[in-house]
């Protein structure tokens, strides 16, 4: 029955198991069969030729058995790191998407200006004070990213949390925004963005089902090349868990909730840790790197 159910299941295209996995599987197997055939022929008196034919074959088994885990945790940290691999493609497609808006954005504030300064020339000729202040205040309300939460100096980081809580802000949520990191950070771009966008998208995805009192917070901070990254945020005080590692809550499990295992990664990269801490009304994910 195992070996059906496994052949129907590679044969659905749900997953591969390694050539060592069914020498294993059959070597063990035809062992178990040789021991109940040498038992059922001796029922009295197993003779000394029968132990040292059958003996033998128990190391045989256990190196069998540590082949088969090693190459079955390669094959599992081959599909996360795919897995993995595919996030950050996705990100950075989003990333793109995101830049496209902008850029059409920007593109409708200069039409905008261009509409609005033609008639400021008339109004101060005419001395009109009154309207000509007006018209300049609704120039200052013109805005891309709306409220800047960050403005380190850092491209990265700004950008992100500028991006990412001003989509959040639309929505309702409070936002509390602490940044203090320079601008030459020894962290590659896209592993820093990749930790920003996923503890975001994640804290995102929590305020979804939050009925009251959305608020999230970010501090960032840089000591002694050590970089600090918290993102506390209100939640239902629901988790998923799936042999003690923490889930998305989508219908999509395959192609979500691996955001936590990214950041584990880039954080094992950079010589760091994961935090991760909740109770029954706030989520806290804390990120440290060597940097």
């Amino acid at each position: 029955m195992l070996i059906i159910l496994r052949f129907r299941k590679i044969r659905l295209g749900n997953g591969s198991l390694p050539t060592i996995y069914w020498t294993t599987f059959l070597f063990i197997t035809m062992k178990d069969i040789l021991w109940v055939l040498i038992l059922a022929d001796s029922p009295v008196e197993i003779s000394f030729y029968y132990w040292a034919a059958v003996i033998p074959l128990l190391p045989v088994s256990y190196i069998l058995f540590y082949y088969t885990r090693r190459s079955i945790e390669k094959m599992v940290k081959t599909q996360v790191d795919s897995k993995v691999l595919d996030e950050k493609n996705k990100y950075y497609e989003q990333q793109l998407v995101t830049m496209k808006q902008t850029l059409e954005s920007q593109r409708t504030v200069r039409h905008d200006l261009k509409n609005k300064l033609s008639p400021l020339i008339y109004l101060a000729e005419s001395g009109k004070t009154d309207e000509l202040v007006k018209q300049v205040q609704e120039l200052g309300s013109l805005s891309v990213l709306g409220k800047i939460y960050a403005d380190s100096g850092n491209i990265t980081i700004d950008y992100i949390i500028n991006l990412k809580l001003q989509a959040l802000a639309n929505k309702g949520v409070t936002i509390f925004c602490e940044i203090n990191v320079p601008n030459d950070i020894d962290v590659a771009p896209f592993d820093l963005s990749t930790i920003l966008g996923n503890l975001f998208d994640n804290a995102a995805e929590a305020l979804e089902y939050v009925q009251n009192e959305k608020w999230i917070g970010i501090k960032i901070s840089y000591q002694v090349g050590f970089l600090m990254i918290q993102v506390t945020n209100s939640f239902d005080g629901i988790v998923h868990l799936d042999n003690k590692k923490i889930i998305s809550r989508k219908e999509d499990t395959e192609n979500h909730g691996i955001g936590l295992t990214s950041i584990k990664k880039i954080a094992d990269k950079y010589d760091g840790e994961v935090v991760v801490q909740h109770d029954d009304k706030q989520f806290d994910v804390i990120v440290k790197l060597l940097a």
